[in-house]
């Protein structure tokens, strides 16, 4: 007799596996439309997908889905705003644009930057790449907008190659010219030509047994049946959850204390999206963009249009904005007095005025980050080893709860669908 295989969360993860599965699953999606945080959404003629998303994935695998679809390749120039100015990403290593005390307080600071014989947090590991001044300045600022959390509150581990560590060479050489290279972790970034980001696994998840609607309220582990809230039930003989980590523990019974408590302590930040469509083409930064001012909300802007212009109505173009809450750190606002703060902002920045906008759209994501909070690493394997005991096996970026790229769920799903057998990425 076949095996059964269930898969809680219709993301990119649970998708992967059922790829890998070649239908042979159930996937039982909480919300009406499956794709979580790669899903989008449309208003007023405006398409918007639910945060920033553009592959740079190299993954044979993913690679052979997600290029089924037509795309257009972008390169990864991205701008920074802070205080009045404009700077290209990375900031460190281009510098050019900003005044000239202050480039000469950068480049003092990551010459002078101090040495560390153990980093003990994300402050000092700041600290030891770039001094004092620079980590101030720049990173701890945005760590506190994007991680609603102090740097010193964070470990290290998610860092990996997310941030650019220039030589003095290039800092100097930044300093001088915006002629600089590429310095971006990818060479190039694509998005789907139509149909936004979800389009890229569309044509393998419309033939899938997805099955919508089905929020899940009870686990029994012992007889391996999951409860829905609609009523539905399933059973099963292999059970793969992308759900968050303290959900699949919340809706388990007689778990023991220490892993209710570490279930507990994990938590994410949520994303506020703020989506903006204009009446005609405009002069947008970039592609995206980060800033660092405190008093501006949100953490980063990037431009649908520019990604697509089927995401637009022809002769419009768009922006999205990241504004990052936590149980730590509330909103300062929500509905349309936060709108109202972004369309000022966008007005200080110098990007739009208030009466080039067309429509506006709020809406938030319950999960939105993995919050890599000193001992984080430790409660999550607790977690991961009790459900692992139960014969669960957790995928996804809220499931492994990591850090991972849509490429990098696609695959956790992939491979942990059939264990063992030697898959090539």
């Amino acid at each position: 007799m076949q095996e059964k295989v269930v898969i809680l969360g219709a993301g990119v993860a649970g998708i992967g596996a059922g790829y890998r599965l070649d239908g042979a699953a159930e996937i039982y999606e909480a919300r009406e439309r499956y794709g979580g945080l790669c899903d989008n959404f449309t208003v007023g003629g405006f398409r918007f997908d639910t945060a920033v998303h553009l592959s740079f994935a190299k993954e044979k695998v993913v690679r052979s889905v997600f290029d089924q679809t037509p795309y257009f390749g972008h390169k990864p120039i991205a701008q920074n705003y802070c205080d009045g100015y404009w700077a290209k990403h990375p900031l460190q290593n281009n510098t050019f644009n900003l005044p000239v005390e202050e480039k000469i307080r950068i480049i003092k600071s990551i010459m002078e930057r101090p040495a560390y014989d153990k980093v003990e947090d994300y402050e000092q590991w700041l600290i030891a790449q770039f001094g004092q001044y620079f980590a101030d300045r720049y990173p701890k600022r945005y760590t506190r907008k994007y991680w609603c959390c102090e740097a010193a509150d964070l470990s290290v581990e998610w860092i990996t190659s997310r941030m650019y560590l220039p030589s003095i060479d290039e800092v100097l050489h930044g300093a001088m010219t915006d002629e600089t290279p590429n310095t971006y972790y990818a060479e190039e970034m694509r998005y789907p030509k139509v149909g936004g980001y979800r389009a890229f696994f569309e044509h393998i998840a419309d033939k899938m047994d997805i099955r919508l609607s089905h929020r899940v309220i009870s686990i029994d582990s012992k007889k391996k049946i999951v409860g829905f809230e609609n009523g539905n039930t399933a059973d099963y003989d292999r059970l793969l959850s992308s759900m968050p980590l303290p959900e699949v523990i919340a809706a388990m019974e007689n778990v023991p204390e220490e892993v209710v408590a570490a279930s507990k302590r994990l938590y994410p930040t949520s994303v506020t999206l703020v989506s903006v469509g204009y009446k005609q083409v405009m002069d947008l930064p970039s592609l995206w963009f980060y800033v660092y001012n405190e008093e501006i909300p949100f953490a980063r802007g990037y431009s649908p249009s520019m990604k697509s212009p089927d995401n637009v109505p022809s002769g419009k173009s768009s922006l999205q904005f990241e504004i990052y809450h936590s149980r730590y750190k509330p909103l300062p606002q929500d509905g349309d007095g936060l709108t109202d703060i972004v369309i000022k902002s966008l007005d200080e920045m110098g990007i739009s005025k208030p009466n080039d906008v067309e429509v506006t759209d709020v809406r938030t994501a319950k999960y939105g980050n993995v919050v890599f909070y000193k001992g984080m690493e430790r409660d999550r394997k607790i977690v991961r080893d009790y459900l692992k005991e139960q014969g669960i096996t957790t995928i996804g970026r809220w499931g492994m709860w990591a850090y991972l790229w849509s490429n990098q769920a696609f695959m956790s799903g992939y491979k942990a669908a059939l264990p063992n057998t030697g898959v090539e990425a």
